[in-house]
């Protein structure tokens, strides 16, 4: 694992592990809700043309967040 970066600045097709968020209580609720749970594992599936919103897999779910949104959740980069 290397240092914590937001969702939002991970490169296509790499992946992240979750390790909080950069939220208020509602919006850390929302993402949890969504999977993206502290020890999930992220992967950036591919961006919409214009580069927003952007998809990811988590947990065998598909989830298209705006990169706004996605530079919330905090995750480390995994080599994997």
């Amino acid at each position: 694992m290397s240092a914590a970066v937001s969702l939002g600045d991970l490169r296509p097709r790499s992946k992240g592990v979750v390790v909080g968020y950069d939220a208020d209580q509602l919006g850390a609720r929302r993402f949890a809700e969504m999977g993206l749970v502290p020890g999930a594992v992220v992967t950036v599936v591919a961006a919409a043309p214009l580069g927003d919103p952007v998809e990811y897999a988590v947990g065998g779910a598909l989830l298209s967040i705006r990169k706004d949104d996605a530079r919330a959740v905090i995750v480390e980069e995994s080599s994997d």
